[in-house]
């Protein structure tokens, strides 16, 4: 049967609680059970080494996967502009398999944002205040822009999307 070093250490002071209290004597399994507690701990603090070791290369190689992830996501979204751009040359809105398993749709101009190239230009009427600093407010430029405004530094960008399923 084992022993855990909880049950080792009740032992113990099971033991402690033996003492003549006329000589003072020690009960004559105690050295035998405090030798068991030593040897638990030790074994206690060698599995700790371990786990924390363990848990350090977990944890690094829970980096390397996270690095694996952003390079995969980048090569995803690189090969998305890739496949988006060669259908828009060739003017094809949908693709799909043999099987129709899967495939790819191309909006035109379907995506709307404001493209700030120089925030510098943008006039004050246009930037919004974020704590300490001033930034462009995308949403009060487009809506000049489509209400017929020029705002100096901002321009209306439209993009294909690409869907895929």
């Amino acid at each position: 049967m084992q022993i855990t070093l909880h049950a080792a250490t009740e032992v113990v002071r099971e033991l402690l609680d033996q003492i003549d209290p006329d000589t003072g004597e020690l009960p004559t399994e105690y050295e035998q059970a405090r030798a068991i507690v030593a040897t638990k701990s030790v074994a206690v603090t060698a599995y700790i080494l371990e786990t924390e070791r363990h848990s350090g290369h977990l944890k690094e190689y829970a980096k390397e996967l996270l690095a694996r992830a952003k390079t995969e996501d980048r090569i995803t979204e690189f090969l998305r502009r890739y496949l988006c751009e060669h259908m828009a040359t060739l003017g094809v809105t949908k693709i799909t398999d043999e099987r129709g398993l899967f495939g790819a749709t191309r909006y035109p101009n379907r995506d709307k944002s404001i493209d700030v190239f120089d925030a510098a230009q943008i006039p004050a009427d246009y930037l919004r205040e974020i704590p300490a600093k001033y930034e462009p407010d995308k949403i009060l430029i487009g809506k000049a822009i489509d209400a017929g405004f020029e705002v100096p530094g901002a321009r209306r960008v439209e993009r294909d999307r690409l869907t895929i399923r």
